[in-house]
């Protein structure tokens, strides 16, 4: 099949960094790495439990609260990413291991495929000839987020995963009609051992998460569904997207350097630790090898290399006026 993409070699501007500063925040831990991990599932399951309690309890009105805080927290995502690079641990294994563990727990994101697409992003990040991952420019004005904001339950969201794991086990990659071209592009120049890898992970999310749903179902402890399986499509999404997005909208594409094409925003604390620190986006593609913990400190020893992250806000400021612009059509008149 003859596929609209090619390789273009692109020569990459990087800044020089003092070797002393890059060698000590390339520095793997498995302490910090571990740290991370166990962290954010720690937060999942707090936020899972208070709501399975206030069910118990029927506290209605704090079980719908708690479920909004937990669909929250799920809408992050940035693990898949993370371990994708494989820099979270100085131990192989360990990486391996926190990635299968959170492909179970985020289980319609699946690492194999995801990291078949993800190199392309890096080697050509916004060059469309060459990735399809983001493709841009594209408009993203602030409704995107709001709309995001009113949508809090998406079933049809849930039938369409659920249907989708279902027919990659049957259905030839190739063949189905549910992926793009793009993602069968990178499929299709994948190893065989990727290709398997990326068709056993969704058999044992799908396999998992039935046998949840199953025990779950007669043992009498239904609501066990909601907070582990659900939460992927209910809660504020709304907050996922008002940093997310933030990444690339309103950069400029079909450059050599990455000061230009991404973009590093400031966030708070807990904010940044939901996502595993890639507010430091600029920092992150220029080089990719540094693990997300150390790429604060990165920033403060190397910062007359880069931009003074915007604010989210400014950064929807600009993607608003980015976004109008390629949006606007002249009066013929």
């Amino acid at each position: 099949m003859n596929y609209p993409y090619e390789s273009i070699p692109v020569n990459w501007k990087r800044p020089p960094i003092d070797r002393a500063v890059m060698k000590a925040c390339l520095e793997r831990s498995d302490l910090k790495g571990a740290l991370h991990g166990i962290g954010t599932l720690a937060i999942l399951a707090t936020t899972g439990s208070l709501a399975y309690t206030f069910f118990l309890q029927k506290l209605w009105l704090g079980m719908l609260l708690a479920l909004y805080l937990h669909g929250t927290f799920y809408a992050f995502q940035p693990q898949t990413h993370e371990l994708s690079h494989g820099t979270m641990f100085k131990t192989r294994w360990l990486n391996t291991l926190f990635k299968r563990i959170f492909a179970m727990v985020f289980w319609t994101s699946n690492p194999a495929l995801y990291r078949m697409s993800h190199g392309y992003h890096h080697r050509y990040t916004l060059h469309r000839k060459s990735e399809g991952e983001e493709v841009h420019p594209r408009p993203e004005p602030a409704e995107t987020a709001l709309a995001s904001a009113i949508r809090i339950i998406d079933p049809a969201g849930f039938l369409m995963a659920v249907y989708d794991k279902i027919y990659a086990l049957f259905i030839p990659y190739a063949r189905n009609t549910r992926r793009g071209v793009w993602h069968r592009y990178v499929h299709a120049n994948a190893t065989a051992e990727e290709r398997r890898e990326a068709y056993w992970t969704n058999a044992g999310q799908l396999f998992l998460h039935a046998l949840i749903a199953i025990a779950a179902i007669t043992t009498g402890h239904g609501f066990v569904i909601v907070v582990v399986t659900l939460p992927l499509f209910y809660g504020g999404k709304w907050v996922h997207h008002l940093i997310h997005d933030t990444m690339h909208v309103g950069r400029h594409p079909e450059v050599d350097d990455f000061r230009l094409c991404c973009r590093s925003v400031k966030l708070d604390p807990f904010s940044s630790f939901l996502y595993w620190h890639m507010e430091y986006h600029v920092e992150h593609h220029t080089f990719p090898g540094i693990p997300c913990y150390n790429l604060k400190r990165f920033h403060a020893q190397t910062r007359e290399h880069w931009e003074t992250p915007q604010t989210l806000l400014e950064a929807w400021r600009e993607m608003n006026q980015h976004s109008k612009k390629l949006m606007y059509i002249p009066d013929p008149t």
